[in-house]
Formats: C-alpha cells, structure tokens, sequence
C-alpha cells in the first residue's frame, strides 16, 4: 500500500477517534450540568420513634399499676385478717361475733373482685367466707368463677369439696379428692380426711350435725392457707 494512501488512512482514524471522544465529553459535561446525572444508592434514615416524650409530670403507667395492685392486695389481707379472725371466734364459740367478722371480711373480697375480675384467690376466700355463714349457693358460685379462672387453682378444689360435703353431696367430694390426688396436692390429705369422717358419720348423722361439721372443716381449711 502506498505511504501517502496509509497516511491518509491512519489520519482519518485519528479524527473520528478524537471526535468519539470529544461527543462523549460533551454529553457527560451536558448531563452534569443539567443535574440529571444519577447518583449512588444511600440507606434511608430510621423512621423517628412513635413513642412521645415522656411526661415528667406524671408517674409512669407501671407505677400506677403497681400502686393499684399493692392497694388490691392490701384489701385483701385485709380480708383474709378478717376470715382468719372469723374462725377463732367460730371454734371458740362466739358464733354471733364470727357471723359478723365472715360478712366485714365478704365486703373486702367483694370490692377486690370488682376492682379486678380475674382476682381468683379472692373469688376462693368470698367461697370460703360464704360458706361459712351458710350460704352455699353464693359458695359454689364464687368456687366456680374462682377455678374457671385459674382450673388448677388446688386450694379452691379442696374448698369445694368441703362444700360438697356440706352440702350432704359425697359423691362430688370425692371427685374433688381424686382431682387433688392426680395432681399431687397437699391439699388431698385434708380434704380425705374431712371425707372419712363423713363416711363415718353416715348420712344421716351429716343431715343433723351438717352445721358442726361445717364449721370444723372450714375453719381447717382457712388455716391451711
């Protein structure tokens, strides 16, 4: 090939080369200026926290449930102080007295349950407390919401047995004894021997001593507690 021909050739190359890369400096100079240049992907910043500042004027939300729940607490000790005091003046034959301090101590648990509903072992004492004052539909009642509340709830089973004893009804006693012994209670030997001795009484002795009865296995029962 001729020097000048190759000459020409290798010229033209140049130029277009030169005029490729001066059109891809001006579009990038162009699109640089016009701001439409993409950029490199960022992290979004964490959404700011929904929770408003707390409020220094005022307690916690805890605090305040703790406080109503150490003064729920409170009434029934109170309560209980109450039913525990019931039963001495019970066995010490002061029946009027005891009478009195069973329905002070049925207020206590009664404002307990409508202050919290889920309150079980004041459901179980308003049980306890009725039943010594006779009351034996009101004691079933509040033994039901008590174990529909908390079912392995073991005291509330043995009050119930007591119950049905009370009540002349060996049978369910006995059922309320073999809930105990499957479930490996301290409870089962109390209520077993509250069970024996009305075996041994008989039907018809439990018919006319039913009151006695009553009031020495409630009152051994409070005290189990």
């Amino acid at each position: 090939m001729p020097v000048d021909r190759l000459t020409s050739r290798m010229s033209r190359q140049f130029r277009a080369a030169l005029g490729a890369a001066f059109a891809l400096t001006l579009v990038a100079a162009t699109a640089f200026g016009s701001g439409s240049a993409p950029s490199s992907p960022s992290r979004q910043a964490p959404p700011p926290s929904e929770m408003p500042p707390a409020d220094q004027n005022q307690p916690p939300d805890s605090t305040k449930a703790k406080a109503a729940r150490a003064e729920l607490e409170q009434l029934y000790a109170k309560g209980y102080d109450e039913a525990q005091e019931a039963k001495k003046l019970k066995q010490d034959g002061k029946a009027g007295d005891a009478k009195k301090k069973f329905g002070k101590a049925i207020k206590k648990f009664e404002a307990a349950v409508d202050r919290d509903p889920a309150y079980y072992q004041a459901w179980n004492m308003l049980g306890y407390c009725s039943r010594n004052l006779g009351d034996l539909k009101r004691a079933f009642s509040a033994y039901e919401k008590c174990l529909s509340i908390k079912p392995d709830y073991d005291e509330a089973h043995e009050y119930l047995g007591e119950a049905y004893l009370q009540s002349g009804n060996l049978e369910k006693a006995k059922v309320e004894l073999a809930w105990l012994r499957a479930n490996e209670s301290k409870e089962a030997d109390e209520l077993a021997e509250k069970i024996d001795e009305a075996v041994k009484k008989g039907s018809g002795d439990k018919k006319s001593e039913g009151g006695k009865e009553s009031g020495s296995s409630s009152g051994e029962g409070a005290g189990s507690r």
